[in-house]
């Protein structure tokens, strides 16, 4: 079968099964078990699958189809121009997530103490460190901590910070700001920020398959905000930063809370769709 009739085939299941772009999912399985890229594709159109490919083939088609999250079928997802392992123990990171990474970069120093709560797959801190600068051993801050409550998402963290060399960031067990010491010059975070109640509503892939631990966010939405941003102050330097990825309507809430326990510049930033997704502020 040629590879367009394997792609427009898988293209028709996905269809039926409500995936929201059918044939982008069809190509990257493609891709994924032929082990090659979207360049190799074009150079030879004519490419075919052994058997033992198309059996495997047709076989993630089927969980892709159950919607399954692609990545947690392909084990990798990407952000910032880097690519990061994921499973079932953390958050698929997203692309709005860039506008965390990239406003955080604008003030980190190589002298930078960075913390990262809820840091799931670790992605947020090791695109932090090692941007997208392929030299390996080339830090963008000194030393960075990162703490989550899931020791089974801590040990997807850790495996992403050794891919890329990250040796400066320290992981460690506990809620938010539970066994972290010292201060930091920057805090970013992208906690559970769904109110619970919506859950349920979500996507499949996200409602079935990330886990809860890092979607809820409590009734409004607000919890984790309100406990971050209450004891921050504690850990930061003056004059040092928080950033927190937010909903798309809750920018208002959480500049409130940020203001009311003493930040300044509080700002609300908008990602590329024109939703409001990060808030920044200076201690």
């Amino acid at each position: 079968m040629k590879i367009t009739e394997i792609i427009k085939k898988t293209t028709d299941i996905f269809i039926r099964a409500g995936i929201p772009d059918p044939e982008t999912d069809a190509y990257e399985l493609l891709y994924f078990v032929k082990g090659i890229g979207r360049k190799e594709l074009l150079l030879d159109p004519e490419i075919t699958f052994s058997e033992e490919e198309a059996v495997r083939f047709y076989s993630l088609t089927a969980d892709r189809a159950r919607r399954i999250p692609l990545q947690h079928i392909t084990g990798r997802a990407f952000l910032y121009g880097r690519e990061f392992f994921v499973n079932g123990n953390v958050l698929v990171p997203r692309f709005d997530t860039e506008i965390l990474v990239e406003e955080a970069l604008k003030v980190i120093t190589p002298e930078s103490r960075v913390l990262d709560l809820c840091t799931g797959s670790g992605c947020i801190i090791t695109a932090l460190d090692v941007g997208t600068d392929n030299l390996e051993g080339i830090h963008n801050f000194k030393e960075g901590f990162a703490t989550d409550i899931s020791e089974a998402a801590l040990s997807v963290a850790r495996k992403n910070a050794d891919r890329y060399k990250a040796d400066n960031i320290t992981f460690v067990q506990g809620d938010l700001f539970a066994n972290v010491q010292g201060r930091f010059d920057v805090i970013v975070s992208n906690p559970p920020y769904i109110r619970s109640d919506d859950i349920e509503g979500l996507a499949p892939e996200v409602s079935r398959f990330d886990p809860l631990i890092a979607l809820d966010g409590g009734d409004d939405g607000l919890v984790f905000y309100r406990r971050i941003i209450k004891r921050a102050p504690c850990f930061l330097n003056d004059g040092g930063y928080i950033f927190l990825e937010i909903g798309y309507d809750q920018g208002e809430a959480v500049e409130a809370l940020l203001k009311t326990e003493g930040f300044s510049l509080v700002t609300v930033i908008k990602d590329y769709g024109g939703n409001d997704r990060v808030v920044s502020a200076k201690m």
